[in-house]
This record gives structure tokens, sequence and C-alpha cells, in this order.
């Protein structure tokens, strides 16, 4: 048996973000966004260890700044636990990196993005392409899917304009 207000606040948190979105500015929205996909607990660097092999004395620090600068990882950029995060997207379920990610990271837009949230924001926010799933729901699945999907969206071919 469902009691009415338990069913009307669970109606509320299914409506409040699009609600809340549209009496709030865009970056009151893009604040509350960031918050609801920081509390996915996405792994810091300490949980994806097993990503990087260090040599010549280079530390695992280092080599998740190369592999974020170098489009090989996405990270997310979390004041409140002062380091990068991971959104889950990128591994398959043994916490390995799916191999698209970095064909990926070349076509979505990265500069002046250096905490990685505009790259994030499009991946975990519906698509109208995908029937409006989030291109992050459908990467580990199908990958090519979303490699169109970003190539249709961000790759100008050098012959358009002409």
């Amino acid at each position: 048996m469902v009691i009415p207000e338990e069913s009307n606040r669970v109606m509320e948190a299914a409506a409040g973000s699009s609600t809340q979105s549209s009496r709030a500015g865009a970056p009151e929205a893009a604040v509350d966004f960031r918050e609801r996909l920081l509390a996915n607990n996405w792994p810091d660097e300490s949980s994806l260890l097993n990503l990087v092999r260090t040599s010549h004395g280079a530390d695992a620090k280092s080599a998740f700044i190369l592999m974020r600068s170098g489009g090989v990882l996405l990270g997310v950029w979390s004041a409140r636990r002062e380091c990068f995060l991971y959104p889950d997207f990128q591994f398959d379920d043994d916490r390995r990196l799916i191999p698209e990610v970095s064909l990926l990271l070349q076509m979505l837009p990265a500069e002046g993005d250096d905490a990685g949230w505009r790259r994030a924001f499009w991946l975990y926010s519906p698509h109208a392409l995908l029937d409006g799933r989030a291109p992050s729901s459908i990467f580990a699945r199908d990958p090519q899917k979303i490699l169109e999907v970003a190539k249709a969206e961000f790759v100008v071919s050098s012959d358009e304009g002409w």
C-alpha cells in the first residue's frame, strides 16, 4: 500500500529537477546537476591505481595528470574532496578503461574545460539523437553509437562551409 503523502514526495522529487531548473538560472541549474553527478560517488585516483603502471620513479599522480591532459581519461574536479574524480561511464564492470574513451575524448570540446565538467554534463545529459538517453548510459554497451553521436555534434569537416 502506498501512503498518499509518501507518493507525493516521490512525485515531487522526480519532478524536482525540471521544475527547479526552470525556476533557477543557468548557473544554479549547473551547480545542482554537478551535485547530482557527484552523488554517484565516482572513484578517485586512489581507487584506480590499477590503471597506471609507473616506471622510472614516476608517481601515480603524474600518470593521472598525463592521462587527463592526453585525452585518455576524463576527470572532473571535486572542490569538496580537492581531487579529480573519474566518471564511471569510461570503465567496464571490472574497472578497466574502455578503449574507445580516448576516441570519444578527442571529439568532445576540451578547450577551457580543465575541470572536465562541460564534457561530463554532455555525457550525462539526455540527448535527442539517443531518444532522450544520456550518452554515458549507452557507452559501455555501444561505444560506436556514442562516437557517432559525438562526431555528428562536434566534429566539423574541413569541407563544410564551402
